[in-house]
């Protein structure tokens, strides 16, 4: 089965909940966020390779993109690191590219400031998919904090389309 042009595979890590997004050329096929929270800690590192392998597997994206983790002392902490270690691994064995960006060069450039909070970033995806608008305002602050997951998801795949050379920025709808 042949991989589908200009498909990106992105994901936010997080020990609690997972963003993830797979876009087509300037289409969103899907997005959302993996909910963590009530796995047992030993388990979520499995949970989290088991899903990545299953969009990797149903979107056969070009490449992976990830948010930027880093080692920690604590093992149940440096769990986040594995997970992105994880994606890479089973990108790699896919044939996709991976890229891995760090969350103050994806917030400069989808919402123009580095320093920008979640809600900011969410503010500035949603501006340019006016259909995920109703995940920005719930009626509980903890659901607010979990689509911010899949919109950093999200931001994270707009980022490394404007990173791309100017010949494959363009993707054709």
């Amino acid at each position: 089965m042949p991989k589908n042009p200009d498909t990106i595979l992105a994901l936010d890590p997080g020990l609690r909940d997972l963003g993830y997004a797979v876009l087509r050329g300037r289409r969103i096929v899907t997005s959302g966020v993996l909910g963590l929270r009530r796995v047992p800690k030993d388990d979520r590192l499995a949970i989290a390779r088991r899903n990545v392998r299953v969009w990797l597997r149903t979107h056969r994206p070009d490449v992976v993109v990830v948010e930027k983790t880093y080692r920690h002392p604590l093992l149940w902490l440096n769990q986040l690191h594995l997970i992105s270690r994880s994606a890479r691994n089973l990108a790699t064995r896919q044939h996709a590219a991976f890229a891995m960006y760090s969350p103050q060069r994806v917030r400069a450039t989808v919402a123009g400031n580095g320093k920008a909070k979640k809600p900011e970033v969410a503010v500035a995806v949603a501006h340019r998919f006016p259909s995920l608008r109703v995940y920005l305002t719930q009626d509980r602050r903890w659901k607010e904090r979990y689509w911010q997951n899949m919109f950093d998801a999200i931001a994270l795949a707009l980022h490394h389309q404007t990173t791309l050379p100017p010949s494959r920025s363009r993707f054709s709808d």
